[in-house]
């Protein structure tokens, strides 16, 4: 019971020192959860249950860092890990939930708990193709490739290693695509299809060297120097080892891969037949004395293939104690497919001393333990041993032997099989993808051809309309000029024909009326009137009366003439009419004046007609937006210059931000035709003047 209380007590101390890490507003409430915790332990008739005591302040890291300690029993280990997953699944926000499947799955698998790996790894699949999250899909395949490979299913291995690298190129992570790759090239190297396996790596090769991913780098290399080594092209291998340390030498934390490569040029060598050059890159890698504690399984193989390669070379110095000394630290950690190497390569060395009896043992060791992990490669190197040394039992071995490599020549070429479906099945479906493609980018080509065409010919019937409303804009403006100049040629004739009528009617008064009046009054003059006072009187009153009429028709007569010789005004009585109209449609007054000194007779009409226009416009102007009460129209005449100012004391526009519309510009195109200038200032509240000046 004491015993089970420091053992949770240690675990509760874990659990404090990492929740403090991640969070530090738990600290009050932990001290007390401490003290209540060494409280209730003390009693050694309770049972601590340290799961629900910190229910209420955990979090599914906490327990998912918990389940990361190596320092607790495995099952401790996998306990916290369904403690994660329970917690995690009362999680609403599915993309913190999926974020913690993926963790949970992958420690699963690194737990060796199968049942709970493919829970999870299954929720975590069927979570990301919900949230549309391709690297989740993609994760989760990696997670089930790994898993597969444990497993050693190779088949279901590279399957789902080819989904994720799909899911990885759909989204462009070039890095990940290459580690697929790389798994890829390995598990083709393992049912030795080397030529796939040697395609593979040099792609993923491809995909790293622009990341200036080295570690990758060495990694791939050192996978095509291994690939090399097993098609028998020796020197190439021994190039490509090289190569990974070249690259091994920029990377910062290099742990022992360069031992790992060391050992591995070393087999070369010794697949060469090249033992003393073996036994100096094995020695090399033992010279580091900390790949003993960073690598043990490292050290074991680097003393097992040291001696091995020293009784190749007829060398029995130290032998068989250092393969003895490498079965030893194998079999301490429980490395079975370590130790039926280290029992198979003691089992050659008894055979050349003659100690037949305990070759025999260490090859049936050697099958044993290769058979029970599974390892055919070591299967076949223990039965092709016994049925040498086993007389007895040669032939059953022998055939055994055969059987097995037939299987497996025939299970490995339909996984090589398999593997070509799956990359036939790629690129057909790479092909058909480019298909559509290629023909979804003739619908895009074509489409935007189409659509060109159609604007092209919306805006060419646009500009023709334009065109069209511009010449009917033109022409309308010719028939408004030559309108108007109907119009001064109509009033000018009418004028004319009052001036011929007022001539007429002055004539017929002064030589007609007039006449017969002072006729009349000579006539009664020669009559001599006699009679009374009053009646003289009456007659004189007459003559006065006809005297005064006489000179009242002359009179008249007189002014109508004059008003003939001095009637200048139909333009200026045109603007007149204008405004009239206009001031009753906005209820305006307004003023008009001008010189004396002008003569509208005189005046160019295209002069006339583009200043009656300009008057026009500015009215209508003031009309829809002035809101004037009061305009003013004044005509001056200086220096051969004809001067126009038109003011208004409406709202007003600010002359600088305000974009010009088309009345405006039309007054100013009118001006500049004429040759003039135009001036328009305006302030908000207050009105607007324009000046015009135009030369006559």
């Amino acid at each position: 019971m004491i015993r089970a209380f420091f053992i949770d007590l240690f675990e509760l101390f874990s659990i404090i020192k990492m929740i403090l890490e991640k969070d530090n507003r738990f600290s009050l409430y932990l001290f007390l959860f401490i003290a209540l915790n060494l409280s209730i332990g003390c009693n050694p008739k309770s049972n601590i249950n340290i799961s629900n005591s910190i229910a209420e302040v955990d979090s599914v890291t906490i327990w998912i860092d918990l389940a990361k300690k190596k320092n607790l029993v495995l099952e401790k280990r996998k306990s916290y890990l369904l403690k994660a997953y329970q917690l995690n699944n009362k999680n609403k926000i599915d993309s913190v939930k999926y974020k913690n499947l993926s963790i949970i799955a992958y420690e699963a698998y690194k737990n060796i708990d199968t049942p709970f790996f493919k829970k999870t790894n299954s929720d975590a699949f069927i979570l990301s193709k919900k949230l549309k999250d391709t690297f989740g899909i993609a994760d989760s395949h990696w997670n089930y490739g790994n898993f597969f490979v444990k497993e050693e299913k190779l088949d279901s291995a590279y399957y789902h290693y080819h989904k994720a690298l799909l899911n990885f190129n759909s989204i462009n992570n070039e890095y990940y695509s290459g580690k697929m790759l790389y798994n890829m090239a390995f598990i083709q190297g393992r049912v030795k299809n080397y030529t796939a396996s040697e395609k593979l790596t040099f792609h993923a090769i491809s995909k790293f060297k622009p990341l200036k991913k080295y570690l990758n780098l060495y990694r791939c290399y050192n996978q095509v120097g291994i690939t090399f080594k097993d098609m028998e092209e020796y020197d190439k291998s021994i190039n490509y080892h090289k190569n990974a340390l070249f690259y091994l030498r920029k990377v910062k934390n290099k742990k022992t891969y360069k031992e790992w490569s060391l050992n591995n040029i070393g087999l070369v060598y010794q697949y060469k037949g090249l033992f003393s050059i073996a036994i100096k890159y094995f020695e090399k890698a033992l010279k580091n004395d900390s790949v003993r504690i960073k690598n043990i399984n490292l050290y074991a193989r680097l003393i097992d293939n040291l001696a091995y390669n020293k009784f190749l070379n007829g060398d029995t110095t130290n032998l068989p104690q250092e393969f003895y000394k490498s079965l030893v630290i194998r079999d301490s950690l429980n490395n079975k497919s370590a130790v039926a190497i280290s029992k198979l390569h003691l089992a050659e060395y008894f055979t050349k001393y003659t100690d037949t009896l305990k070759a025999i043992e260490y090859a049936k060791d050697a099958l044993y333990l290769s058979k029970e992990v599974n390892n055919n490669r070591d299967i076949l190197s223990s039965l092709k041993l016994l049925s040498s040394i086993d007389k007895v039992n040669s032939d059953t071995y022998l055939g055994n032997y055969i059987s097995l490599t037939d299987s497996l020549q025939k299970e490995e070429r339909k996984i090589r099989d398999k593997f070509t479906r799956i990359q036939f099945e790629t690129d057909e479906y790479i092909e058909e993808t480019k298909e559509l493609s290629r023909q979804r980018n003739w619908i895009i080509a074509t489409s935007f051809l189409l659509l060109s065409i159609v604007l092209l010919i919306s805006f060419i019937m646009r500009q023709k309309a334009k065109n069209k409303e511009l010449l009917l804009e033109t022409e309308q403006e010719k028939s408004n000029q030559e309108i108007y100049k109907l119009m001064l040629s109509q009033h000018s004739k009418m004028n004319e024909a009052k001036q011929k009528e007022r001539k007429r009617i002055s004539e017929d008064l002064h030589d007609g009326v007039l006449g017969s009046l002072f006729a009349i009054r000579l006539g009664l003059d020669i009559f001599d009137i006699k009679g009374d006072e009053g009646t003289k009187k009456k007659y004189q009153t007459y003559k006065d009366e006809i005297n005064n009429t006489e000179l009242e028709i002359r009179n008249i007569s007189h002014e109508l003439k004059s008003n003939i010789h001095s009637s200048d005004d139909s333009y200026f009585e045109i603007v007149k009419e204008l405004l009239e109209k206009q001031s009753k449609i906005s209820n305006f007054e307004f003023n008009l004046s001008h010189d004396d000194q002008i003569v509208w007779e005189d005046v160019d009409t295209e002069i006339k007609t583009n200043i009656y226009r300009i008057i026009q416009e500015t009215i209508q102007n003031i009309n829809k937006y002035a809101k004037a009460s009061f305009v003013e129209i004044h005509f001056t005449l200086e220096k051969e210059m004809l001067h126009l100012i038109i003011k208004d004391n409406g709202v007003g526009f600010d002359t600088q931000n305000n974009k010009k519309g088309i009345g405006l510009k039309n007054m100013a195109s009118r001006v500049k035709k004429l040759g003039g200038t135009i001036q328009i200032d305006s302030i908000i509240n207050t009105g607007t003047t324009i000046n015009i000046s135009v030369p006559l």
